[in-house]
């Protein structure tokens, strides 16, 4: 039997469009497929950044904390070896130094508690409370009992130190005089008994520039005898096995000593629910300081572009600012701490400072490299003033870890005296109002930026107003002896 024509129509015109379905269905599946192919990315090689790039050389660096026969904290030091692999620097930090750097009602300096010789988990402690205040990563930590300090200055031999005041311990018996005031040579004996004396008369700080012409004489006396530094293929230096190798190469060059700054303004401000004796670590200095010598152990705690500074200024050039509100000349070192803080206020990562003088180098305006078109607007917003009418270009060489390096332009130094020019009219007509004031201020109208220094070449004082000129090395302003500070072209990715 044979199906009717009717069955037969209605089944050829179904088939009919069922393949037509099918067909559209491919058609669309393979359009879909080819514009997917078109945009997507997978299975492409990704854009290579072909730029030249440059790292910071390597600086390795270690704290020695100083504790007397009961394990009490006697004095800090944090050392850095010159990217040479021989020589360096010394930094002294207050022993009392707020381990919260003012964060909280509890004040809790470094010196609270107990540091034992070859305690490993002591020397974890104290990393973790330096490193944050420093904002500096640190390799290693030793503390040195009496013992351990004989050892490592007896290679000194002799040291000459100026010495402050009188270096008294209050557990000696009698006057507990150890060095008399004045310039004095002090053998190995003697400089252990200086480092772990303990004036229980007055504020810790108050002896803290004893601590820093110990110190001062110890990077002098440095450098008798010149270190062998082994190099690896590419003629860069084998970094340290041990700290005994670290410092036999630290001692075998030359030394350069800075005392870091604190913040009296701050600490004045700050809560202290358990009276401690306390002073702040000012945080603008250590990045000054460190920023120098050792920028590629910089710490970046915030979440946004990190810096490097160019400041090729002679501090003739920055003298034509005058004094600050506190009355101090301004030098470049000053001026550029103070730039810093406006920095950190903005939550920018300042990592690398270069201080070299260098006045061929100074652009007319402000000029920042940037690694990336898109960080054009943050950079601009961290200061409107200083930056807003930069030039700002991509750099075509990259610094490993940094975002925008800026070179600091002859414009800078002229929109720095206008800042300055309107801070002093504000506090002239603030001391104006408080003249008209039967009560008097109730406020400070002091410079924000206070600097604890005294002059240039004196050690802090604790009772010195807080202004912007540090004490640095030799009576300089400057981390180092000849305001030099660790060029980023030392070594090549290519290398």
């Amino acid at each position: 039997m044979t199906a009717s024509a009717e069955r037969r129509r209605r089944s050829t015109l179904w088939g009919g469009v069922v393949g037509l379905v099918a067909v559209i269905a491919v058609v669309a599946v393979g359009v879909v497929s080819f514009t997917t192919l078109r945009s997507s990315e997978e299975g492409t090689a990704p854009e290579v950044d072909v730029r030249d790039s440059v790292v910071f050389p390597s600086t390795p660096n270690a704290v020695v904390a100083v504790v007397d026969d009961l394990d009490r904290l006697t004095s800090i030091a944090v050392f850095t070896l010159d990217p040479s692999g021989a020589g360096g620097s010394i930094v002294a930090v207050p022993v009392n130094a707020d381990q919260t750097n003012s964060f909280g009602p509890e004040r809790r300096p470094i010196s609270r508690q107990p540091y034992t010789p070859g305690d490993e988990a002591q020397q974890e402690q104290l990393l973790s409370e330096i490193e944050p205040l420093l904002t500096l990563t640190i390799e290693r930590a030793v503390v040195a009992g009496p013992a351990e300090l004989t050892a490592l200055l007896e290679p000194l031999g002799d040291v000459v130190v100026d010495l402050p005041q009188n270096v008294v311990d209050s557990d000696t018996p009698g006057s507990g005089r150890v060095a008399v005031e004045g310039e004095r040579e002090l053998d190995t004996e003697e400089l252990v008994e200086a480092f772990t004396a303990i004036d229980a008369d007055g504020p810790s700080y108050s002896h803290h520039e004893v601590d820093a012409a110990l110190w001062a004489g110890v990077a002098s006396a440095a450098g008798v005898e010149a270190a062998t530094v082994p190099l690896d293929d590419l003629g860069r230096p084998d970094d340290p096995v041990d700290f005994d190798d670290f410092w036999s190469r630290l001692l075998g060059g030359e030394v350069s000593f800075r005392d870091i700054a604190i913040d009296v303004d701050a600490a004045r401000r700050a809560e202290n629910s358990t009276d401690s004796d306390f002073v702040l670590v000012d945080r603008r200095d250590a990045l000054l300081v460190f920023g120098s010598v050792s920028p590629g152990q910089v710490s970046k705690p915030n979440e946004s572009l990190s810096f490097s500074l160019v400041v090729g200024f002679t501090d003739d050039q920055v003298a034509v600012l005058g004094e600050d509100l506190s009355g101090r000349t301004i030098t470049k070192a000053s001026m550029t701490r103070s730039f810093i803080g406006e920095m950190l206020f903005a939550q920018a990562n300042v990592v690398s400072v270069a201080l070299a003088d260098d006045p061929a180098s100074i652009p007319d305006v402000t000029r920042i490299e940037i690694a990336d078109a898109r960080f054009e607007a943050d950079v601009r917003a961290v200061s409107e003033r200083f930056f807003g009418d930069a030039e700002v270009v991509v750099a075509t060489t990259l610094t490993d870890g940094i975002d925008a390096v800026v070179i600091l332009g002859a414009d800078f130094l002229e929109q720095r005296a206008d800042l300055l020019r309107i801070e002093r009219e504000a506090a002239a007509t603030a001391d104006a109002s408080t003249d008209e004031d039967d009560g008097g201020a109730d406020f400070d109208v002091s410079d924000e930026f206070a600097d604890p220094l005294a002059e240039d070449g004196d050690v802090p004082s604790s009772d010195a107003p807080t202004g912007d000129d540090g004490a640095a090395l030799d009576g300089d302003d400057s981390p180092s002896n000849d305001d030099e500070s660790i060029s980023t072209d030392t070594v090549t990715d290519d290398e």
